[in-house]
């Protein structure tokens, strides 16, 4: 996971993560800096702070639903 935009970068670091131009996994709206990006193993997915929040709460939701329907528990 990263925070992209120069606030979250060291200002000697050679790399500067943006998200400028990308487009939010969960809204579909363009993003601005700053925002959030996960990289997974076949493709990255850019966020709002905004709908990160939004996406946790409602992926949260979808296992404990999954957890009390099924009574197995998912997880460590």
């Amino acid at each position: 996971m990263s925070l992209t935009g120069s606030d979250f970068w060291s200002p000697g670091s050679t790399v500067l993560v943006t998200a400028k131009r990308e487009t939010c996994f969960y809204c579909g709206e363009l993003i601005e800096d700053p925002a959030v990006t996960w990289h997974g193993a076949t493709s990255e997915i850019w966020l709002h702070p905004g709908c990160v929040m939004d996406l946790l709460l409602r992926l949260s939701r979808d296992v404990w639903q999954l957890q009390c329907s099924t009574g197995r528990r998912f997880g460590p």
